[in-house]
C-alpha cells in the first residue's frame, strides 16, 4: 500500500467523498486528508506518507507547505478542481504580487493532474501531466445516490407540477490581472439583463413554468456577510427574500455541494452563463441554453462553449429561445463530445486513473 496526503478539507468533503467510485485503497493507493495544510511545517510528518495532492499551488502559506513536504521526499500532485483553465485565470494565479514567494508565483508540482484536455493544454512546461478525468462529476453516472426528481423538487419546496427552469446565477464581478494588479469587470449589466428577462418569462408563462435560480456560493457568502461588493439584489434578492410560484430564488453554501445536483435534477431545463454547471447538466441529458451577453463576451481569453451548446447574445432573443427549448428540447441536448472535451470520459474511473498516475509517478 502507498499512503499520501490530500491537502484541501473543503475539496474532500464535497467533490472525493460524494464520488462513490472514490475507493482508491482497492487500487493499493491509501489517501488521508490532512485537516490543516497551512500547519504542516508546525506539526512535521509522518515519514510513511510519499506523496501530497494540492489542489492550488499560490498561496504563500501553501507553498510553503509543499516546500516543506518536498524537503521530507514527498512527491507533489496538483490535482487543480477546475475542469478548464483560461489564460485569464492562469495570469491571475502565476503573476499576482500577493502570491510571490521566493522569486515564485506559485509552486511547481512534480506531477499535474488535469481533469481533461482544456486544461492540460494550458500548462505546457509542467514536467508530467496527464489527464485523468475529475470526480465531481462521476455521481450523475450513479443515480442511485441521487435524489429522485419528486424528492429533489420537495426538498427545496418547487412546484411539484410545473415545468422547471434552472439558472444558477454568478457573481456579477470577474478578476483579471494585468501587469501583476488586479482589474475588476463588471458584469451587472448581463445578470440584471438575464433576470429581467426571466422574470418576464415567468410570468407570462406562471401557469406551467417556474424560473428557480441559486445564487453562487461565493455571492451568498459575501451576502451573509454584508460585503461591499453587492452580488445578491434587485430580483436575485427580491425572489430569494420573497419567493413566489412562479420565480423563486435559493441559497448555497460552499460547503455543501448537494444544493446544485438537486437543482439540476428537478429541472426540466437549464439555461446558464458559461458555467461547469453547465457540464454537469449536461451529464444528467437537460435540454441547456447558454446565455452569453455583452460584458461577458467582452472579456478577454474567457471560456466559451459556442459550438457545443446553443447560445443566445441579446437579451430580447432570450423569451424566444426559451420558448424553443420549451418547445423542441431534443434540439437542446449537448454532444458527448462535449463533456469529454472538459471531463475526459464519463467511465467512473477517475479514481483508477488517479492512483495508477500516482504508483507510476513513484515508480520513476
Amino acid at each position: 500500500m502507498i499512503y499520501g496526503l490530500f491537502l484541501d478539507s473543503r475539496i474532500w468533503n464535497i467533490d472525493y467523498l460524494t464520488n462513490p467510485f472514490w475507493k482508491p485503497d482497492s487500487f493499493g493507493v491509501h489517501i488521508d486528508m490532512h485537516p490543516d495544510a497551512f500547519d504542516i511545517p508546525k506539526l512535521g510528518i509522518d515519514p510513511k506518507y510519499k506523496f501530497a495532492i494540492a489542489t492550488e499551488i499560490w498561496e504563500i502559506p501553501m507553498q510553503k507547505a509543499l516546500e516543506f513536504l518536498r524537503n521530507k521526499g514527498l512527491k507533489i500532485i496538483l490535482v487543480p478542481r477546475e475542469v478548464s483553465k483560461t489564460k485569464a485565470h492562469t495570469g491571475a494565479m502565476y503573476n499576482l504580487e500577493k502570491f510571490k514567494y521566493n522569486d515564485q508565483y506559485y509552486f511547481k508540482p512534480d506531477c499535474l493532474l488535469a481533469a481533461g484536455k482544456q486544461y492540460y493544454d494550458l500548462c505546457e512546461g509542467y514536467p508530467n501531466r496527464k489527464i485523468v478525468g475529475y470526480p465531481r462529476y462521476e455521481i450523475y453516472l450513479e443515480r442511485r445516490c441521487l435524489h429522485s426528481k419528486k424528492k429533489a423538487r420537495k426538498r427545496h419546496k418547487l412546484e411539484k407540477r410545473k415545468k422547471i427552469i434552472f439558472f444558477p446565477s454568478y457573481p456579477p464581478i470577474f478578476v483579471q490581472t494585468v501587469d501583476g494588479k488586479n482589474v475588476y469587470t463588471y458584469l451587472h449589466g448581463d445578470l440584471k439583463n438575464t433576470m429581467t428577462c426571466l422574470e418576464r418569462y415567468a410570468i407570462s408563462h406562471k401557469n406551467d413554468i417556474q424560473v428557480v435560480s441559486k445564487i453562487h456560493p461565493y455571492a451568498q457568502k459575501c451576502y451573509d456577510k454584508n460585503h461591499p461588493d453587492k452580488m445578491v439584489y434587485g430580483k436575485l434578492e427580491k425572489y430569494y427574500k420573497s419567493p413566489t410560484n412562479f420565480f423563486k430564488v435559493i441559497g448555497d453554501s460552499r460547503l455543501d455541494s448537494s444544493v446544485s445536483r438537486d437543482m439540476i435534477i428537478a429541472a426540466d431545463f437549464v439555461i446558464g452563463s458559461t458555467s461547469m454547471m453547465l457540464l454537469e447538466a449536461a451529464l444528467m441529458n437537460k435540454p441547456i441554453l447558454n446565455i452569453r451577453l455583452d460584458q461577458e463576451r467582452a472579456l478577454k481569453d474567457f471560456i466559451t462553449f459556442e459550438g457545443y451548446i446553443r447560445s443566445v447574445n441579446r437579451p430580447q432573443d432570450i423569451p424566444n429561445a426559451i420558448d424553443d427549448m420549451v418547445n423542441n428540447p431534443d434540439k437542446y441536448m449537448v454532444d458527448k463530445s462535449f463533456i469529454e472535451h472538459y471531463l475526459y470520459k464519463d467511465d467512473c474511473k477517475f479514481c483508477e486513473r488517479l492512483c495508477n498516475a500516482i504508483k507510476e509517478m513513484l515508480k520513476d
